[in-house]
């Protein structure tokens, strides 16, 4: 895969579902081993699929609307549906899940229970760009805004038949490992290859397990700039909406020396990103340019941050997918329709069929 500067792929990770009881199924090989082009995961209960390289957020909605259909006409044949969402609300979570892949196994055995137990389904977004050098810098200057993206995917409130109180539960679930969360203030490419090296005692494998799993991270595979905190999605239009920002950010930040944060603004930061996985949409955020210790609501953020990044995003061919803001934030997030389906019965098979209507409605 190549990317150009600016161009754009997605990772989307699906549940595998039983269509009549809503429970997870651990059939990934199943559906892997007929040849279709998809991934395994860490999990059988998982399956992945990509884009190819996209020039436009609308382009990487269309690639992945056509890929959900294949996929989820696989998954029928085997008697199985589809779901985006970051967790599954029941599970369940036994370690013997865990795919049969020697490295998946050393992840299991090296994260214990955290590990084998983790069924988390998330959506990744790569960003091009035209040097690694420049993959720190963005990654440095995007940082602030990771709270606002998250926010506009949370989708993962219930947590082994319980709701969490969070909205993206997820997020707390990958925090139990010692390298993912907000991105470490790094000044060069020599750095953060020097901080990889020493993580991994030698050379990273690029394919399984990298050292490094920042929110935000330049991509050990590909000349990328990985942004891998959000939770799976099932609309669209959101996913659209997040590449086009995720695009305008990088950018923005590509070319300028990476920042220098103080312990305030770190600290601010993650209460943000933390914000975000607990309240999503109905968060309040700290702004941090300047630091006040003023707050505004998530949705005002938001809003603000689209209207700064707007004509970044007309030129790279964007300005569609930003404008549904208002629409994508009128409806608000899935953590909350999941939250609406439960109360409807009090039931969470209600909850996991409505994620697979929702997941199916898009490729209709």
């Amino acid at each position: 895969m190549r990317y150009g500067e600016f161009t754009v792929g997605v990772e989307e990770e699906f549940q595998l579902i039983d269509p009549d009881d809503g429970a997870l199924r651990g059939r990934a090989p199943e559906l892997l081993k007929d040849g279709w082009p998809a991934k395994e995961e860490f999990q059988r209960t998982a399956i992945e699929i990509d884009t190819p390289v996209c020039t436009t957020a609308g382009e990487a909605g269309r690639r992945l609307v056509a890929r959900r259909r294949a996929l989820a006409r696989l998954a029928a044949s085997k008697g199985l549906a589809i779901a985006a969402a970051g967790l599954h609300p029941v599970g369940p979570y036994p370690s013997a899940q865990v795919s049969d892949v020697p490295d998946y196994r050393r992840i299991a055995d090296l994260g214990g229970a955290s590990a084998r137990e983790l069924h988390i389904f998330g959506l990744h977004v790569h960003v091009g760009v035209q040097s690694r050098e420049a993959a720190i810098r963005a990654m440095c200057g995007v940082a602030p805004y990771l709270p606002h993206l998250l926010a506009l995917s949370v989708s993962s409130p219930f947590y082994q038949a319980q709701d969490t109180s969070f909205d993206s539960f997820r997020t707390l679930l990958r925090d139990m490992a010692p390298r993912v969360g907000l991105p470490m203030p790094v000044v060069s490419a020599a750095e953060y290859d020097r901080m990889e090296a020493i993580l991994a005692g030698g050379a990273p494998d690029p394919r399984h397990n990298p050292p490094i799993a920042w929110d935000v991270r330049p991509s050990l595979r590909y000349p990328t700039l990985e942004f891998r905190l959000f939770d799976a999605v099932p609309w669209i239009d959101t996913i659209e909406l997040i590449v086009a920002m995720a695009r305008a950010l990088t950018l923005m930040y590509a070319d300028r020396p990476p920042p220098y944060r103080t312990g305030t603004e770190l600290q601010l930061m993650r209460d943000n990103r933390w914000r975000a996985a607990r309240f999503g949409l109905d968060a309040t955020f700290f702004r941090l340019d300047p630091v006040t210790g003023e707050v505004r609501s998530a949705r005002d953020s938001i809003l603000a941050l689209v209207d700064r990044l707007a004509p970044i995003a007309e030129r790279l061919g964007d300005g569609e997918a930003l404008g549904r803001i208002d629409a994508i934030l009128a409806r608000g997030t899935a953590a909350a329709a999941m939250r609406a389906a439960y109360e409807k019965d009090h039931a969470l098979p209600d909850v996991t069929r409505w994620v697979v209507a929702e997941t199916e409605a898009t490729i209709a």
